[in-house]
């Protein structure tokens, strides 16, 4: 979540600046692949039996998080 917040941040302040949005797409783009990773290992918890309602929350909170910055990039 913190490459996503950070990509996030760049893209909100300094967007308009070719080099702040290659950085926040580069840095966002790790996020997004750590999500990714993460999301799976959750699904996989959430399938055990194991606490359903932090592995819901994670979940929802980096699919979120991720399609934020997609979004943002997209209308970049």
């Amino acid at each position: 979540m913190l490459f996503i917040g950070l990509g996030l941040m760049l893209l909100r302040f300094l967007g308009e600046h070719t080099w702040a949005y290659w950085t926040a797409a580069v840095i966002g783009a790790l996020g997004v692949l750590a999500a990714a990773v993460e999301i799976v290992a959750t699904v996989r918890a959430l399938i055990a039996g194991r606490r359903p309602l932090v592995a819901i929350w994670v979940i929802s909170l980096l699919a979120g998080g991720s399609a934020l910055l997609l979004r943002r990039l997209v209308e970049g």
